[in-house]
């Protein structure tokens, strides 16, 4: 019998409820969640920007690993306090061949090698991968709505998130809530978490630029945004974040706009951290707007550039 969607070949998690798993510890973690705290899946799939079949799959996967445990009538709730956040994400060895694919799936997207309306049978061909990789992937840009069962048979991937306009209005909208969130009078400044971000992102702007490092000078760009809103204690402002954080990652994971916007854009956010290090929010919420400006400015298709070789720093 074929596995269900949701989880791999072998019944195991997928990828998506494996991270989301990570996610949950780590929000339960911040908030300083006691034992027998209500995990709401309505509440998770908000905080997420996820549907409830991969934020139940998630907490399948917890209960499993004893982190939290099913109760009648109450869902699941926590078992004892998180001591420490997991410092690596619950993924399985597939996950290098799931990103490879995720990665060729995106650009064949982008350039328009895949049709909008394509078959699975006809994406294995195409990108020779295997049909558990080729599931857990279509679940992933299925729960943040990027692609969609045809009727009968075939899959659908969304058009609007390729639009102009789509990116316009994505940051557009970033741009109010991203800065508010700095403002909040409950946000917090996680400095433990800063002081790795700011070495992680001065490390990485010594290194030469090449079209593998698309992916993680995406996963430290996401991070940055999404650790941000965490810390505005809105889980609201936060999910909606991550939301953007994954539509986005689909088209991005292509890096075309040239090492000099990876370079502005690490020195933007060191500028915003600095800002937040000495105390100065107004500061920040500006650098915040600006930031997002400029980042919007550099995906517009007008100003968008090739990428070049060259070294990270100036």
């Amino acid at each position: 019998m074929a596995a269900s969607f949701s989880e791999t070949a072998d019944g195991g998690p997928s990828r998506l409820q494996a991270d989301l798993a990570a996610k949950i510890v780590r929000m339960l973690h911040a908030q300083r969640a006691g034992p027998g705290h209500h995990l709401v899946e309505l509440d998770l799939c908000q905080t997420f920007g996820v549907s409830r079949t991969p934020i139940r799959g998630a907490l399948k996967l917890l209960a499993q690993q004893g982190t939290v445990e099913a109760r009648a009538n109450r869902g699941f709730v926590l078992v004892q306090p998180v001591d420490a956040p997991p410092s690596e994400d619950l993924t399985t060895a597939q996950d290098d061949e799931d990103e490879r694919l995720f990665v060729a799936i995106a650009r064949a997207r982008n350039d328009g090698t895949l049709p909008e309306a394509t078959t699975q049978q006809e994406m294995l061909r195409m990108f020779a991968s295997k049909r558990a990789n080729l599931v857990r992937v279509l679940q992933q840009l299925a729960d943040i709505g990027l692609v969609e069962r045809k009727p009968g048979n075939g899959w659908l991937f969304t058009s609007s998130i390729d639009s102009a306009r789509a990116q316009e209005d994505s940051y557009a909208y970033r741009r109010i809530i991203e800065p508010a969130g700095i403002l909040e009078a409950t946000f917090e400044l996680d400095r433990k978490w800063m002081e790795r971000s700011r070495e992680q992102h001065l490390q990485f702007a010594k290194r030469r630029w090449r079209d593998t490092l698309a992916v993680e000078f995406y996963r430290m760009n996401s991070d940055f945004h999404e650790q941000l809103a965490r810390c505005s204690g809105n889980r609201y402002l936060l999910g909606a974040v991550q939301r953007q954080n994954q539509l986005r990652s689909f088209l991005n994971y292509h890096w075309t706009h040239g090492p000099e916007r990876v370079t502005e854009s690490i020195e933007e956010h060191l500028a915003i951290m600095d800002a937040l290090d000495r105390g100065r929010a107004e500061r920040a919420h500006v650098l915040m707007k600006e930031h997002l400006s400029s980042s919007a400015q550099a995906y517009s298709p007008a100003d968008a550039s090739s990428s070049q070789p060259g070294s990270l720093t100036r």
